[in-house]
């Protein structure tokens, strides 16, 4: 990478962490930079690309962090699942905590600074590969001859959104990373005893 480069991507990550990618303009991005606005796009054809420069392997390592532990968790054995299933949650959670605030700035821009963009998405994409884990859990536990109570998709969808939501108020909120771990810690367990209740069940 050029200095230039690096110069308009620092300059670029300012400006869309105070004003948002929408209200974040490549004249200004230029200006700032100390280049011409057609300089600018020789580096760069379009504002969503200095976007995706600054943030998509950040975005790229959590969401496939996130989607290899759950399609590792449904390769496992059912036995291994109901065993494993707090281990395996907990150490992919842990990781990603990790990189999130080895990564700060780029995770700032993916939740608060990201609409119009498609990385404004991140949050849901997670809630939808969790909805869909826990419909292949519950089928799996009937399938070995657990009673499992119907849960209304709308309370499930409504239970998946508040554990992201909360989840990332680490980001919103900057808390510091020791207390973050604290607070996501505490936070699983809730949520683990409210699916217990549930299910009727300890998981």
């Amino acid at each position: 990478m050029s200095e230039t480069e690096r110069i308009i991507l620092e300059t670029a990550k300012r400006e869309f962490l105070e004003r948002g990618f929408i209200g974040t303009s490549m004249r200004r991005i230029a200006g700032l930079s100390g280049v011409t606005t057609g300089a600018l796009y020789g580096y760069f054809a379009s504002k969503e690309e200095i976007f995706d420069s600054l943030v998509k392997d950040a975005y790229d390592a959590v969401m496939g962090a996130y989607r290899k532990a759950h399609e590792e968790f449904a390769a496992l054995p059912y036995e291994e699942q109901v065993s494993g299933m707090g281990t395996i949650t907990a150490r992919c959670v842990e990781w990603c905590v990790g990189y999130i605030y080895d990564h700060l700035d780029e995770f700032r821009l993916i939740l608060m600074c990201s609409e119009g963009t498609r990385y404004s998405n991140m949050v849901d994409e997670m809630m939808k590969i969790e909805e869909e884990s826990t419909e292949e859990f519950i089928a799996a536990m009937r399938d070995n001859g657990m009673s499992v109570p119907d849960v209304d998709p709308l309370l499930e969808h409504m239970i998946t959104s508040g554990y992201f939501t909360s989840f990332f108020e680490i980001v919103r909120h900057s808390v510091p990373r020791d207390e973050a771990f604290s607070y996501i810690r505490d936070l699983q367990a809730f949520y683990k005893a409210g699916w217990e209740r549930l299910f009727g069940m300890r998981l």
